[in-house]
């Protein structure tokens, strides 16, 4: 137990915390407890220090009373200074404002005199100003005495002289006086222009085929002298020109009736001043107007030139004006026929399309190819051979390959690659059909006109030529040569007919005359002249400009039809075909034209451009087809709510709109294509709509069985568009047509599997993959999923997944 403390060891370990900061070093104090009783004790200790405490603060006061005496005298002597200096400074400050205010006044003052300096200098040039106008007056009306007696010449040094000093006057335009001046001024002037017109039309007189001069030369010199002054001489002078070439020179350069001419006769020096403008009367009126357009005429024009030169020449020999005129445009002749020549061709190129297409024409192309007999495509040409004699009775049996087995259409489709030599293989494959949609279908037409990025174009038609340059058929078969390939192949020759309008066949008739002018004049006895070496090398251009205009201009007047890109894709090949084998009769007439072979390297260029140009508008077609049946698809959804009004409805307009949009295409572009190209773009078409559907189907992760039968009647009526798939040949023979969809619609099995595998059960799903064709056209992973979209899960879906999975690796 701890022992107790006092209170005074209490108060006195209290004391000493707060005095000196310090703590008990006792266990007991720091232990103990403060009792009330120890509080007297306390506060005796605590009045104690403080009395000692305030001893000791008196003695240091004290100590430091003289100190603080000294500072207090320093502190008053502060503040004394610090209030003269306030006083000081309310002095300057009172300074400052009445130099300001003497400041401002001197600004005042000097604002004051320089507003009297103004209103001085003014009031000086006012007056120079009013005096100067006092004696404009005078002059003017100095001026108007001497016009009224007749003194012209003095009065047009009068006015010179007023308006001259009128100019001076300083701050004219803003003196109504000065104004008022400048229009009496303005009115003396015409008076005098007037009076000196007059006087001119009295002395100079052109009437019909006559002309009367005065013959006072002085009284006419000085008329002459006072038009000059004015300005007015030239514009007399243009007149008097214009009423000689009106009165007396077109009058006789111009054929009369009958083709009589007048005679023009000038005496003495007059030709000088008259010859430029008779021979620039007689160049334009006459000369340039007579020179043909046709090369024959203008074979008879040389006789004309050389009258021209020898008029030149006798011009020369009388030195008058215009003889080196006349010789200049007689050497540009030639250069004057190819511009019009240029012109004329071009011209009749913009009414050729203004006039429309004119009378559509049928016309047809025949190519022979080197073919197998095993080609399906061309098995219908053999007598032997039926296009379906392939398909063996057994293999029409079964459910799975009653669909024309997807095997024999892929290598039907590869055989279709035979006819890239007919231009129409854009759409025949998947690969053609992406190259076709990659056309720029949305380019500025004008760019597609001018032939802008056709290098790649023409490139890809030159490989094309290579290819249709191979055999087709390379006689292999399992990799290794056929040795019956040799005696199988046999000789095509195909045969297809078009519409064209009559558009190309105008371009064709001009380009052809245009070579016929070209060719007359490189024969032997014309290669020399001086008309063929200026004239063969700008006419070889013509027909690239003819073609250029065409593509430029072809555009505009052929969007007027709704078929309008297809009417202009068959003129373009056509014209470029038939322009080819004029070049080939060309050349064969002319082998030996090495600079005319050099020219047309440069027109094949075109005509492959023209070529690419009808092409890409075949694709622009296309792509404008495709994008509004996308958009009829992209109606229905994804057909996932095919069964749920009122995307029900949607689904099944966007089905009819697409079967009512390509029977409607078919129909319209039959009258068109050619059966092979028909069947190819509408092929195109419909295996975009397949493709769609095939995807939009393989995307639904659930389809149940009212689904199921709905898609299934879409998919039967898509292919009921089989039937515009009927090779022409065969049905027109009679014997039984098998339509060339899968031909044309590379996704065509695979639609016609996917309407199976919709309708079918998981056994017959199944047997389609095992003993059927679905896994030619289908993956097993993609048959899995629509399965397990098709079907609940159950032991049966998981045993037939297995056996697909199994059958797929094995």
């Amino acid at each position: 137990m701890p022992q107790k403390v006092s209170a005074k060891n209490l108060g006195q370990a209290i004391l000493d915390s707060v005095h000196h900061g310090t703590y008990p070093d006792t266990e007991d104090i720091i232990s103990a407890e403060f009792p009330p009783s120890a509080i007297p004790e306390a506060l005796i200790l605590f009045d104690h220090a403080r009395g000692q405490i305030e001893a000791r603060v008196r003695t240091t006061s004290q100590r430091s009373a003289p100190d603080i005496d000294g500072w207090v005298s320093q502190a008053k002597q502060l503040r004394m200074d610090i209030e003269t200096a306030h006083s000081s400074s309310q002095d300057i400050s009172a300074e400052a404002v009445q130099n300001e205010q003497l400041r401002q006044h001197v600004h005042d003052t000097e604002s004051k005199l320089r507003l009297l300096e103004g209103e001085l200098a003014f009031n000086r040039r006012l007056a120079r100003a009013l005096a100067q106008i006092r004696s404009i007056d005078h002059a003017i009306r100095d001026t108007a005495e001497r016009l009224r007696s007749g003194q012209v010449s003095e009065a047009i040094d009068t006015l010179a002289a007023t308006e001259t000093e009128l100019e001076s006057v300083p701050s004219a335009r803003n003196i109504k006086a000065v104004g008022v001046l400048d229009v009496e001024i303005n009115s003396i002037r015409q008076e005098i222009t007037y009076s000196l017109n007059k006087k001119w039309q009295d002395s100079i007189h052109v009437g019909l085929l006559t002309l009367s001069i005065p013959q006072d030369a002085q009284d006419f010199s000085v008329l002459a002298i006072a038009l000059h002054r004015l300005g007015l001489l030239e514009e007399g002078i243009s007149k008097l020109a214009n009423g000689l070439e009106a009165a007396i020179i077109v009058p006789r350069i111009q054929l009369q009736k009958g083709g009589h001419e007048r005679a023009l006769v000038i005496d003495g020096d007059n030709m000088r001043v008259l010859g430029p403008k008779i021979v620039e009367t007689l160049i334009s009126m006459r000369l340039s107007l007579a020179v043909p357009e046709e090369l024959s005429a203008l074979q008879e024009f040389s006789n004309t030139r050389d009258e021209i030169y020898r008029f030149a020449a006798v011009m020369g020999s009388y030195k008058w004006a215009g003889d080196d005129q006349l010789r200049a445009w007689s050497n540009t002749i030639p250069q004057l026929w190819l511009q019009k020549r240029h012109n004329s061709s071009l011209h009749q190129v913009r009414q050729l399309l203004q006039r429309g297409y004119g009378e559509i024409r049928t016309v047809e192309r025949v190519e022979t190819q080197i073919v197998s007999q095993q080609d399906h495509l061309f098995a219908g040409n053999s007598s032997n051979d039926d296009w379906d004699a392939g398909w063996s009775d057994g293999e029409k049996g079964s459910l799975g390959e009653k669909r024309l087995q997807p095997q024999r259409a892929k290598q039907t489709t590869d055989n279709e690659e035979d006819m890239s030599a007919w231009g129409l293989d854009d759409e025949g494959t998947e690969e053609n059909k992406t190259n076709d949609a990659n056309i720029p279908a949305d380019n500025d037409e004008e760019g597609d006109a001018w032939g802008w990025g056709e290098d790649q174009d023409i490139d890809e038609d030159k490989r094309t030529s290579q290819r249709e340059a191979t055999t087709p058929s390379t006689g292999r078969v399992n990799g290794h040569d056929d040795p019956h390939s040799r005696t199988s192949e046999r000789e095509v020759t195909l045969k297809e007919s078009y519409n064209i309008t009559s558009l190309p066949t105008g371009i064709l008739e001009l380009i052809s005359s245009v070579f016929s002018d070209i060719d007359a004049l490189s024969e032997p006895s014309r290669s020399d002249s001086s008309l063929a070496t200026s004239v063969v090398p700008g006419l070889m251009t013509l027909p690239s400009l003819l073609l250029v205009m065409y593509r430029a201009s072809a555009a505009r007047f052929y969007s007027t039809n709704n078929s309008g890109n297809m009417f202009l894709y068959n003129d373009c090949l056509w014209l470029a075909d038939q322009l080819r084998q004029m070049l080939r009769a060309r050349n064969q007439r002319r082998p030996n034209a090495v600079a005319s072979k050099q020219k047309q390297l440069q027109f094949d260029d075109d005509i492959a451009a023209l070529e690419a140009f009808g092409k890409r508008s075949y694709g622009k077609e296309m792509e404008s087809q495709r994008t509004i049946i996308k958009d009829f698809l992209d109606g229905a959804q994804g057909f996932g709510n095919c069964t749920e009004p009122p995307f029900s409805q949607e689904c099944e307009l966007a089905i009819q709109s697409i079967v009512d949009r390509l029977g409607g295409i078919h129909a319209e572009w039959k009258k068109i294509l050619s059966h092979s190209a028909l069947l190819q773009s509408v092929g195109s078409l419909l295996s975009t709509v397949v493709d769609k559907i095939i995807i939009d189907v393989e995307d639904m992760s659930d389809i149940s069985e009212p689904q199921s039968q709905r898609l299934t009647g879409y998919c039967k009526q898509i292919t009921v568009l089989e039937d515009l798939f009927s090779p022409q040949e065969i049905a027109a023979n009679g014997q039984e047509a098998v339509p060339l969809t899968a031909v044309y619609t590379p996704g065509w099995f695979k639609f016609q599997y996917l309407t199976e595998i919709l309708d079918s059960s998981l056994v017959d799903i199944k047997y389609l993959w095992t003993d059927g064709g679905l896994k030619l056209e289908y993956e097993a992973e993609e048959v899995v999923e629509l399965i397990e979209a098709l079907f609940d899960d159950s032991e049966h879906r998981r045993r037939a997944i297995g056996e697909i999975r199994r059958a797929s690796r094995a």
